[in-house]
């Protein structure tokens, strides 16, 4: 079928009269009555009263294709037969017994059909009940099952009402006038064309009706049930979850949320024509997409067809209001409340779809680019690698089409790509990007409120500026023994600090005791649950504390002293432990009565992670003497951070002339000044706090149902599952722990392993990670879990 016209953006009905509708059913039908016009978008539509012998008369545009015309003869056939008791319109043979007549008027060619009358109130301009969105459901779900494995070529009609037309009626977004509606419209469209669109070719597809709107139902007096159904006029071939997505943005009660009004129409069809999961995934995207093209269309109207936009301009509040509330709600949520209303339950245990044949081979031409050009032993995570190309929020996308959601990565610390980070960057670096030797403003905005958010007591009142945390504590570390006079270092048993040759040997991540630098002494990590002392212990942080009187003596005895001790606050590379109450502050105590300065990493576990607190040194009720931070302060963007007392800058300054060429670049402080933004502003430490005690009862309770988690420990959002082969003798369990990492990965969830065995669960996932995530999260670690017996 060829056609290049993209219908029902342009509308322009024939030009009928009342009369003239009349004189055509007498002529070609035989039936003579009061012709009412009736509302159509691209036919002229006439109720002819006749009494018992009432039908719709059709004047069809000249524009439609003949194919499609006849295809909506052919599909009210089909359902006729196979299933007689749905109502819909049957076409009344003209006098010539045809289903449609050709009459010329105004000098073109023009389709007349006529339907016979439908009895029923229309549900347009009436509030529906709850009873009846679940009628819709199970009206549309009666229609797809009965069109299944139905076809005619007119589905193949191309009209601006289809969303596999979502692209071209995209490039009219420009034409919204509100600025705020079109920003919506166009992030709709990003995420339905880029990532949903090129997935709905494997979904189950058919003919389907298109076009289930308030307009076109008719119901019972006390709107609880559909009593007909009409206008296939946009009947299409296309997935059947589109079916679906129309009424559950379009059929909505007023003082219920729009994403209730969908589940309960969702409820409905699935009772008679189920869903796949991986078609309830792509709903929420669809919804909103049927929101984006009804405004852009109405926008396209109103520009070049003005009178066919006054209609469509009555539901624009609907389509804005309905965009703005999914939007808000989020699609996890939605896809929470959808999988209930299918009856399917918060747990996904449906892996992802297979890569195809081309993604496939894709992956396996950049695996070996990657060796060749980064080398063989450059570490890529999970057994089958993944192409990821688009991160969103708590989401990344990988090449095939598919999301994950990242439980892993603190870097984008407000999200993927969140774009009042991305248009500071874009701003900044289309304006000016140079280094620190000259005036700028926002190093120093970015300095007031980055010291503002320290203790008040402390004096960390003064900043350096780099370019990631390696350089951050490598530059802390040469502060400390400027200040002190000497070289020696405490810091704890598996830490990890970051690459500098100077943080690496503060870094025993993994490293055999023969390899310790000599001028490093490691901490005994304050594990209660696998370590000497247990949470049973009368003083377990005094008891752990004292092996830092065993380091710094022999510190003092090789002759390096104590400078440092260097700890990060979130304890993550021990495994992500929770070191019990007054350690930190004793082995401070003590490191400072040997001279030594504290030194608080917070690249990991800073700027309200904890929940309780903005940095996670305060959750230990102790002031470091510097402080230091990564690249999570820019969300990834090149940026890190030294906060300390004005005497310690002062001497290390003036012994080093230490000078960073790009350190506090413009671009990077525009993007830290956007962090801080997003973070109060989403209020992302209180989601920590409320999140994270939510995501760790759910992961106390999986302990409760699985042997082989043998203990559960975090707070805020930053938490450590530790997997064992037998609970009584907390035997670690590291190939276990690998493969729930790896079925969670191929069920869509990205953690990592942690801790001395490499058999903690590492869940370290973004600051917006909310009560929805972790119903995946843990949903999703269940069923890999279960998976292992």
């Amino acid at each position: 079928m060829t056609q290049a016209k993209l219908l029902a953006l342009d509308c322009t009905p024939p030009e009928v009269t009342a009369a003239k509708a009349r004189r055509l059913a007498v002529r070609l039908y035989g039936i003579d009555g009061e012709a009412e016009p009736l509302y159509g978008e691209r036919e002229r539509n006439f109720r002819i009263r006749a009494g018992a012998d009432d039908i719709i008369l059709k004047i069809s545009s000249h524009e439609e294709v003949a194919e499609a015309i006849e295809l909506q003869a052919s599909v009210l056939s089909h359902l006729a037969q196979a299933d007689p008791s749905l109502h819909v319109p049957s076409l009344r043979k003209s006098k010539n017994g045809r289903d449609h007549e050709t009459v010329q008027l105004d000098g073109h060619r023009h389709i007349v059909r006529a339907f016979r009358f439908l009895e029923g109130e229309l549900l347009e301009g009436r509030t529906p009940t709850v009873a009846l969105l679940r009628d819709v459901g199970r009206t549309v779900g009666r229609l797809d099952r009965a069109l299944r494995g139905y076809f005619h070529p007119g589905a193949g009609q191309r009209i601006a009402w289809d969303l596999k037309c979502a692209p071209e009626v995209a490039r009219h977004t420009p034409l919204i006038a509100d600025k705020r509606v079109r920003q919506l419209v166009e992030a709709t469209y990003a995420r339905f064309n880029g990532s949903v669109l090129p997935r709905l070719g494997g979904l189950p597809g058919q003919v389907i009706h298109n076009d289930t709107h308030p307009g076109n139902l008719l119901t019972d007096p006390d709107r609880t049930r559909v009593v007909g159904l009409l206008d296939f006029g946009d009947t299409v071939h296309g997935a059947r979850l589109l079916d679906v997505a129309l009424p559950a943005a379009e059929v909505t009660i007023a003082g219920v949320s729009p994403l209730d009004c969908a589940a309960e129409i969702l409820a409905g069809y699935q009772g008679i024509n189920p869903l796949e999961e991986d078609e309830i995934a792509l709903l929420y995207d669809a919804i909103l997409a049927r929101h984006a093209q009804s405004l852009t269309i109405l926008a396209y109207r109103r520009a070049h067809d003005p009178a066919a936009a006054a209609p469509l301009a009555t539901f624009e509040r609907h389509s804005i209001d309905g965009l703005e509330a999914l939007t808000a709600a989020g699609p996890d949520r939605a896809l929470i409340r959808f999988r209930e209303a299918a009856g399917i339950g918060r747990t996904i245990t449906v892996p992802l779809p297979r890569l195809s044949p081309e993604t496939a081979q894709e992956r396996a031409s950049l695996m070996a680019r990657r060796k060749r050009l980064l080398g063989p032993d450059l570490e890529l995570t999970y057994n089958e690698p993944i192409h990821i190309v688009r991160g969103e929020g708590v989401w990344l996308h990988d090449a095939d089409g598919r999301r994950y959601l990242d439980c892993y990565n603190n870097v984008p610390q407000v999200g993927h790509a969140h774009r009042h980070v991305v248009e500071a960057i874009a701003r900044q670096a289309a304006t000016l990007n140079t280094n620190t030797r000259y005036l700028h403003s926002l190093v120093l905005d970015f300095a007031e409120r980055l010291t503002a958010l320290m203790p008040a007591d402390g004096g960390l009142s003064v900043c350096i500026f780099v370019n990631c945390g390696s350089e951050a504590n490598d530059i802390a570390w040469r502060m400390a023994t400027a200040w002190t006079g000497k070289r020696g270092a405490l810091v704890m048993d598996q830490a990890y600090h970051g690459g500098t040759e100077a943080v690496a040997a503060l870094s025993p991540y993994h490293v055999h005791d023969g390899l310790v630098a000599p001028h490093v002494r490691k901490l005994e990590a304050p594990d209660t649950y696998r370590g000497r002392f247990g949470a049973a212990h009368e003083d377990a942080g005094a008891a752990y504390a004292a092996d830092a009187d065993r380091a710094i003596a022999e510190l003092d005895a090789a002759g390096y002293g104590t400078a440092i001790w260097m700890v990060d606050t979130g304890f993550t590379s021990n495994g992500l432990i929770n070191p019990p109450a007054g350690y930190v502050r004793a082995v401070a105590d003590k490191v400072r009565a040997a001279g030594g300065l504290v030194i608080a990493d917070e690249v990991q576990f800073g700027f309200g992670r904890s929940g309780s607190h903005f940095w996670g040194f305060d959750t230990h009720g102790v002031i470091p003497d510097i402080v230091t931070m990564g690249k999570p302060v820019g969300n990834g963007h090149p940026l890190g951070v030294i906060v300390t007392r004005p005497e310690i800058l002062a001497k290390f300054a003036k012994e080093s002339n230490y000078f960073s060429t790009f350190g506090g670049n413009p671009v990077s402080i525009a993007a830290g000044l956007a962090v801080l933004d997003v973070i109060e502003r989403e209020r992302l430490q209180e989601n920590a706090r409320t999140t994270g005690t939510l995501t760790l009862q759910r992961l106390s309770a999986l302990m409760q149902r699985h042997g082989a988690i043998g203990d559960v420990r975090g707070y805020g959002l930053k938490f450590g599952v530790e997997i064992v082969s037998d609970r009584a003798t907390k035997a670690p369990d590291q190939a276990a722990a690998k493969r729930i990492a790896n079925s969670m990965r191929s069920h869509g969830v990205l953690v990592g392993t942690e801790g001395a065995f490499a058999n903690v669960l590492k869940i370290r996932p973004p600051l917006p990670f909310r009560s929805e995530h972790a119903e995946i999260l843990t949903g999703t670690l269940d069923a890999a879990i279960t998976s292992l017996t």
